[in-house]
């Protein structure tokens, strides 16, 4: 009986959990085979690293609006703004890399977060607090992540000298010159926030202060 109804409140964040899990395999995948998953993946997958941090330097402000008080109609186009700013930023990695992919992918990004913070009434600050608290987890991840995998040794695996000279990546940057270190960030930072994802809703029950009751005294 225990087993099965801790299995019942875990299976949903499984599908919430499962997209990072999924873009931690493909980093690690690519990291080990270059080109098994496409001849332009390893470019794509250091885009997706880039645009990972515009993502959540873009989502803390968004979140706050989203679940902040004020006239719904105001927030929306609030968020649009900020969309429309941020997508500045996207627009000069998608132009650098000649893929206009991140651009709409930002945005549906975007129309996700509006779907599902301001269209579910108001009374939601539960999730506000799984959606911020996971932000915060993203922004640690991220950082540690980025430090651990550019000040420590990194193993090439299949990312050879050969591999490097083949992606003829314009720039400069250790991203550039060493991309497996990326692609080992990118398994590590998906594969970690994966696992958060996962578990964040049950800490966050967790960690509820219990209700208080007032006595009355005559």
């Amino acid at each position: 009986m225990n087993f099965s109804m801790n299995f019942r409140l875990s299976f949903p964040h499984v599908f919430s959990s499962l997209p990072d899990f999924v873009m931690g395999l493909a980093f690690l995948v690519t990291w080990i085979d270059p080109f098994s998953l496409g001849n332009n993946m390893p470019q794509y997958l250091l885009l997706v690293m880039l645009m990972e941090f515009i993502i959540i330097h873009s989502a803390g402000f968004m979140g706050v609006v989203i679940y902040g008080s004020g006239e719904r109609k105001k927030r929306i186009l609030l968020v649009i703004g900020l969309g429309l700013f941020y997508s500045l930023f996207v627009a000069g990695f998608a132009l650098s890399f000649g893929e206009w992919w991140p651009l709409w992918a930002f945005w549906l990004l975007i129309v996700n977060r509006l779907m599902s913070g301001m269209f579910e009434g108001d009374n939601n600050e539960e999730k506000k607090k799984v959606v911020m608290g996971m932000w915060v987890i993203n922004v640690v991840c991220y950082l540690v992540g980025v430090f651990a995998t550019t000040l420590l040794p990194v193993p090439e695996l299949g990312i050879t000298p050969h591999v490097i000279s083949a992606m003829n990546l314009s720039g400069e940057g250790v991203w550039i010159e060493e991309p497996y270190r990326v692609l080992a960030f990118g398994w590590l930072y998906f594969t970690v926030v994966g696992l958060f994802e996962f578990m964040m809703p049950k800490w966050m029950k967790k960690i509820q202060p219990p209700a208080l009751t007032v006595t009355s005294f005559q």
